[in-house]
């Protein structure tokens, strides 16, 4: 069997935790209840469609198997992206010409949302709205973004084309000839937005259980029994929001993802003239490599990049040469660079790169499936499970038949080779940049 994500034991990364509110309230569960809505999983999904329900006046008990935020909620990049991986004319190849525009906007709203809770809640999570950049690292990835800001600037978004020098002095090297900066995206410290999300939402009225795993979920008294070790929770309606570390705990659900490993490094803080040097407007920069390729300064002038290291098998040290190689030449003005901490989290990827909400059942609902776009699509997930738990039709992404992948116990042996390819497409690919 291949190895699972909820398998691991590393806590979130050292520095979100250190900047991070206190955790909410959330002891194990001691004894057993009946409640309008359970949510089972503690990450941006689950708290989201806890804190919207609670806000509905909805009893609403989310059961989380470690603590709130421990996943890949907590481990994030951080960036709050305004779409998906995959470009619109995908959109329109999957939904149709008339159903595209509008999940196109609904996934444009995301930080729209994801802002908006952050004032509303007064989140101290390191918001930064000043926009993402996005290079291209080869001819392919230029006329992507090409194409992408010539469709936005028809739809009048604040979205702008960069040629090599205002690239250069945007991101602070001159590596990319082409980029763009769309200005509705921004980034912020995820763990301690997902943990204020479940401070907002015991606020408002949700109960929130950590180490509380659910073992398994079956019909029982009109609803659903859901059994955490000698106690029960019979909800009327249940939301399944796990994610890359779902288990078999509704069949079919695990398989129909596939979780891949991604990996972020932190630097000690840079000197002031160095930092002032590196992205001097706040943004993100992401390039258009198949493979993790973000760079960004945290508050106190440490570098954070993605990186490559295993996608899948269990934890391992972090190895941050291939990270370093990559700043390196994006920045020659880093005559060293000291690398503090490292770690990874499970991304759930699915075939067509658009997240999945499922109705596995009347009165059990899941969302998952969101490909590394997780801070901006997750939130609109939870929110749009919890309306429909309260009985509001429609989701931002329509919902599907769950189709377990009939290769996910190969997946790992697939992924790692699909990756080693993608490495060295990327590097031939930038080689080219030269």
């Amino acid at each position: 069997m291949p190895y699972q994500p909820l398998s691991d034991h590393a806590n979130p990364p050292a520095i979100y935790v250190r900047h991070a509110p206190e955790a909410p309230a959330a002891p194990p569960l001691s004894r057993s209840s009946r409640v309008q809505v359970a949510v089972i999983g503690g990450g941006f999904t689950g708290v989201s469609a806890a804190l919207h329900l609670a806000e509905a006046g909805t009893g609403i008990v989310l059961l989380d198997a470690k603590e709130i935020g421990w996943g890949a909620s907590g481990r994030a990049f951080g960036q709050v992206v305004p779409y998906l991986k995959i470009g619109e004319d995908a959109f329109v190849r999957r939904y149709g010409p008339d159903h595209a525009p509008s999940v196109i906007d609904a996934v444009a709203a995301g930080p729209d949302l994801v802002f908006g809770l952050i004032e509303k809640h007064r989140i101290p999570c390191w918001p930064v709205r000043t926009g993402l950049i996005f290079a291209a690292h080869s001819p392919a990835g230029r006329r992507g973004l090409e194409r992408r800001a010539e469709y936005w600037q028809r739809r009048h978004a604040p979205v702008e084309l960069l040629d090599a020098a205002q690239a250069a002095q945007m991101i602070g090297s001159r590596l990319y000839q082409t980029a763009m900066i769309d200005r509705r995206g921004g980034h912020i410290n995820p763990f301690a937005y997902v943990r204020s999300l479940a401070k907002a939402a015991t606020a408002a009225g949700a109960v929130l259980h950590a180490d509380s795993p659910v073992r398994t979920i079956r019909r029982a008294g009109g609803g659903w029994q859901m059994d955490i070790g000698p106690h029960q929770v019979t909800a009327d309606i249940v939301i399944i929001a796990t994610n890359a570390y779902s288990t078999e705990l509704w069949p079919g659900l695990a398989s129909s993802v596939i979780p891949v490993r991604g990996h972020g490094f932190v630097s000690a803080p840079l000197s002031d003239n160095v930092r002032r040097s590196i992205l001097p407007g706040g943004q993100s920069l992401t390039d258009t490599r198949r493979l993790f390729s973000a760079v960004r300064l945290l508050p106190d002038g440490r570098l954070h990049a993605s990186g490559h290291g295993p996608v899948s098998g269990p934890e391992r040290p972090p190895d941050w040469r291939a990270a370093e190689t990559r700043v390196m030449r994006l920045y020659p003005q880093l005559d060293r660079l000291s690398w503090e901490q490292g770690w990874s989290g499970w991304v759930a990827m699915t075939p067509d790169h658009v997240p999945r909400p499922h109705e596995l059942a009347p009165g059990l609902f899941a969302g998952l499936g969101y490909n590394g776009r997780g801070i901006a699509a997750a939130t609109m997930m939870g929110r749009d499970l919890a309306a429909l738990a309260l009985g509001r039709p429609g989701t931002a992404f329509p919902r599907v038949p769950l189709r377990p992948l009939p290769y996910t116990r190969v997946a790992p042996v697939l992924v790692r080779g699909l990756a080693r390819w993608y490495r060295v497409r990327d590097v031939l690919e930038e080689v080219r940049l030269k």
